[in-house]
């Protein structure tokens, strides 16, 4: 990534000198002193993921002042280092991601399906790969649990829907678009409501002015919601071109049987048989 990129910065800080810097809807505050890096944050309030129809243009942001009272993290630096980066990465746990509406794919059928995933900001402190300081959330995401009560995993929960397109009014700073594909190859239709994607397992990739993951390609067998899972490594055929900005927390690129489907089950649609 270029050293003076805008959006994930590498910048220089001197002694008392506060840096603040802006990602969608958090804002960072450094500040360094003697052998310490100090840091605090602010977060705009989201009532959600959707833009307005009539937004065409983005607004612009107005800075954010230091918080009167900011809640300072400090860490003790072992050498005098100056230099810092900003760099974005996915959760540390799963994300649970709803579907657009009660989706159902069809045996022996496929579908792409696209999510936007907020981002963490990492810190780091030094040349590259630098001291990791800390990784601050731009959105809180609230906690699920996935699976059933005997067998499952602590998760994030995304408010936001899967979508089947993905058109530039949706490009923002601190969202990763995520693409899937889902392949049925049971012998019956796939009915969902849910999807868990790993993210610790894909990479970061920027793109003109957004990020993007690489494909998660999900075979479905027909086992109670579990599914083959294969992360492509590679930039997605959407942005090619695009420069690796992080690599996955885990280097696991393939696995069998995970669970990965919320199964709809007993659905009656008026006029329909289930």
């Amino acid at each position: 990534i270029p050293m003076h990129h805008s959006i994930w910065p590498t910048f220089t800080l001197q002694e008392e000198e506060l840096y603040s810097h802006r990602i969608g809807p958090l804002t960072l505050f450094i500040r360094k002193k003697f052998n310490e890096v100090w840091v605090a944050c602010h977060r705009d309030l989201i009532s959600g993921e959707k833009k307005p129809v009539s937004e065409s243009k983005p607004k612009k942001e107005t800075p954010v002042p230091l918080p009167e009272k900011p809640d300072w993290q400090r860490f003790a630096l072992p050498d005098a280092i100056n230099s810092f980066r900003l760099l974005p990465v996915f959760p540390d746990r799963p994300v649970v991601i709803d579907s657009e509406y009660n989706y159902r794919i069809l045996k022996n059928a496929r579908s792409r399906v696209y999510s936007r995933i907020p981002v963490q900001v990492r810190i780091e402190a030094g040349p590259s790969p630098g001291i990791v300081l800390a990784e601050i959330p731009t959105r809180i995401l609230s906690g699920t649990w996935f699976g059933v009560f005997t067998e499952g995993e602590l998760c994030y929960a995304l408010s936001s829907t899967t979508r089947r397109e993905i058109t530039p009014d949706l490009i923002e700073p601190h969202l990763v678009f995520c693409p899937m594909s889902i392949i049925n190859q049971s012998g019956q239709d796939l009915r969902f409501e849910k999807i868990c994607l790993r993210v610790d397992r894909l990479s970061i990739f920027f793109h003109e002015k957004g990020l993007w993951a690489d494909e998660t390609r999900i075979l479905h067998k027909g086992k109670e919601g579990y599914s083959d899972i294969e992360m492509t490594g590679t930039a997605p055929e959407e942005a090619q071109s695009g420069i690796l900005l992080g690599k996955p927390r885990n280097t696991v690129t393939k696995s069998a049987a995970e669970r990965t489907f919320k199964l709809i089950r007993d659905i009656t649609v008026p006029g329909f048989s289930s």
